[in-house]
C-alpha cells in the first residue's frame, strides 16, 4: 500500500508541530505561509528557478490503464450557440493590450458581478442585515478583499484602490501612475503595465482562521480561483482580455497596499482589449 503524506513524513510533520505549538492557529498559518512563499527575489536564490525545460504528465496512467469502463462525453458540436460556452471557449491568457479606455460601465460591471453584494439575509452570524457576495467565501465571511490599479478607465483617476463591497464604491488610497510600481511587483511579467487595470485579490483569514483553523488557508486559495474566474468571464463577455499571474513579489505586493500580517496576497491579474497582434499565452 502506498503511504500519503502524513505517513511518509509523519516524523518530520510531528517535529515542526512541535516547534510552533506554542503559537495559535493564526500565528502558525502566517510561520508556515512564509516558509512556503518561496521567491527568487526574496531568497535570493536565483538558480533554483532555472529549468532547460518543463515536462508535465496530466494524466494518471495507471487509473486510465486499469479502468473497467469508459464513457465518451458528447458536448453539443457548436459550443458557441450558447453565450455561456462561447464566453468560456474564446477566454485565453491575453499579455498584448491595446491602447483604448475602458468604459465606467463595463468595469463597473466587473468589478460589482463578482466581488458586490448579491443578497442580503436577515440573521446571519446574529446580525440583522448580513451582506452575501456573487463570488463564493468561505463560511459567507466575505474575507477576500480587492484592489486595483487603475491605468485607464474612463472617468476614474489613474492610482490605487480599494473596493468597498458593501457600499458599491471604489476607496482611493493614492492616485497618480503607478505602472513602474506594478513592473516591479509582477517582476518578469512587465507586460501587466499596460493593462487598463491590475486586480489583487487579497485574504484577510482572521476572518476565517477562529472558525475553519488552518484549513482556511487552503480554502483561501479554492476560493480566490473562483473569484478570479468571475473577473476573467465577467471580462470576456464585455470584449476584455485577463491574464492571471502568480509571479508577483509578495512583500513588495504587501508594503505598497500596507496589508497586516494577515492580509494574504493571493493573486493578480490585468485586464485589457486585446491588441490586433496579440498571441494567447495558453
Amino acid at each position: 500500500m502506498l503511504e500519503n503524506r502524513s505517513q511518509y513524513y509523519a516524523d518530520e510533520i510531528n517535529k515542526i508541530k512541535e516547534n510552533i505549538s506554542k503559537y495559535d492557529d493564526l500565528e502558525q498559518v502566517g510561520i508556515l505561509h512564509e516558509v512556503i512563499d518561496d521567491t527568487p527575489f526574496k531568497t535570493q536564490n536565483y538558480m533554483k528557478y532555472l529549468h532547460d525545460e518543463y515536462y508535465i504528465i496530466h494524466t494518471k496512467k495507471e487509473i486510465i490503464d486499469e479502468s473497467n469502463k469508459f464513457y465518451k462525453l458528447a458536448p453539443e458540436e457548436d459550443g458557441t450557440a450558447n453565450n455561456l460556452y462561447k464566453i468560456i471557449k474564446n477566454r485565453n491568457s491575453i499579455r498584448d493590450y491595446q491602447n483604448k479606455t475602458i468604459s465606467f460601465e463595463a468595469f463597473s460591471n466587473i468589478i460589482y458581478y463578482s466581488f458586490g453584494v448579491k443578497s442580503i439575509t436577515r440573521g446571519a452570524y446574529d446580525q440583522r442585515d448580513y451582506p452575501f457576495k456573487y463570488i463564493n467565501s468561505q463560511g459567507g465571511l466575505n474575507y477576500l478583499d480587492l484592489y486595483i490599479f487603475v491605468n485607464n478607465v474612463e472617468s476614474i483617476e489613474k492610482g490605487l484602490y480599494y473596493y468597498d463591497f458593501i457600499n458599491n464604491r471604489l476607496c482611493q488610497m493614492d492616485y497618480g501612475n503607478y505602472r513602474e510600481i506594478i513592473a516591479k511587483i509582477n517582476y518578469q511579467n512587465e507586460f501587466t503595465v499596460y493593462g487598463n487595470f491590475v486586480t489583487v485579490l487579497v485574504a484577510d483569514l482572521s476572518r476565517v482562521v477562529p472558525k475553519y483553523y488552518k484549513r482556511a488557508y487552503r480554502m483561501a486559495h479554492v476560493d480566490s480561483g473562483i473569484a478570479i474566474a468571475y473577473l476573467e468571464l465577467l471580462a470576456e463577455n464585455l470584449g476584455i482580455s485577463s491574464c492571471v499571474v502568480a509571479g508577483y513579489l509578495e512583500h513588495v505586493l504587501e508594503d505598497t497596499l500596507e496589508l497586516t500580517k494577515n492580509d494574504y496576497p493571493i493573486l493578480t491579474a490585468s485586464f485589457g482589449y486585446k491588441s490586433d497582434t496579440s498571441k494567447s499565452v495558453w
